[in-house]
C-alpha cells in the first residue's frame, strides 16, 4: 500500500510547480500515489513505488551501487563514496530516500535537512563531471537486463524523469548542468 514519506509531497509539490500545467495540479490521477489509479499516460514519480514495489526499487539501487563500487574511471569520485559509508549503508540510504519519494512511506527520516547534509558532505563532487558519472552510472542500471521492473512502460521514462528532476535541482544548486 502507498503511503506518503517525509518528502513525497514536498517533492510532489515542486515537481508540479516546475513541469506540470497548473490545470493539472488537482487532477486526482496525477495526485493519487497509486499507479494503477493513474489510467494516464504520464506515470509520476510518486506513484512508483504502487507498481514498483520496495523488492525493485532495492535491487535497482543494489545494482547500481553494486556497479558504482567497482567504477575505475574516477578515483577520487568512488573515494568520496567509500569515505563516506560502505555499499551497504548506500544501498540502504538510497533506497529508503527512493521509497519515501516514491510512495513507500516514512523511510527517509530527516528528510530534506538529511538529504541536504548527504550532499555537503559530498560537495567537492556535486558538480558536471561528478553529475555526469552518477549519471553514467544509473544509465548503465536502467540499461541492464539485470533489472526487471514491470510490464508497464511508463516506468522507465519516469525513473529518467526523476532523476534529471533531481538533476535540475542539484544542478541549480551546485552550478552545473547535466541530464539522463
Amino acid at each position: 500500500m502507498s503511503m506518503e514519506g517525509f518528502v513525497t509531497l514536498q517533492f510532489q509539490r515542486e515537481y508540479l510547480d516546475a513541469k506540470v500545467p497548473a490545470e493539472y495540479h488537482k487532477d486526482p490521477q496525477v495526485l493519487t500515489l497509486n499507479g494503477h489509479e493513474n489510467e494516464s499516460g504520464t506515470l509520476y514519480f510518486w506513484q512508483l513505488y504502487s507498481i514498483l514495489g520496495e523488492n525493485k526499487i532495492r535491487q535497482f539501487i543494489t545494482e547500481f551501487y553494486t556497479n558504482l563500487f567497482d567504477e575505475a574511471e574516477d578515483i577520487q569520485f568512488i573515494k568520496t563514496f567509500k569515505v563516506l559509508g560502505s555499499i551497504e549503508h548506500h544501498i540502504i540510504g538510497q533506497t529508503n530516500f527512493w521509497l519515501d519519494a516514491m510512495g513507500g512511506g516514512k523511510k527517509y527520516a530527516g528528510g530534506q535537512f538529511r538529504l541536504q547534509r548527504h550532499h555537503d558532505l559530498a560537495k567537492h563532487i556535486m558538480n558536471a563531471k561528478g553529475a555526469r558519472l552518477w549519471l553514467q552510472h544509473m544509465r548503465h542500471t536502467l540499461n541492464t537486463t539485470l533489472v526487471d521492473f514491470t510490464d508497464d512502460a511508463r516506468v522507465k521514462p519516469c525513473i529518467v524523469d526523476f532523476l534529471n528532476f533531481f538533476m535540475e535541482k542539484y544542478g541549480l544548486e551546485y552550478g552545473f548542468k547535466a541530464r539522463l
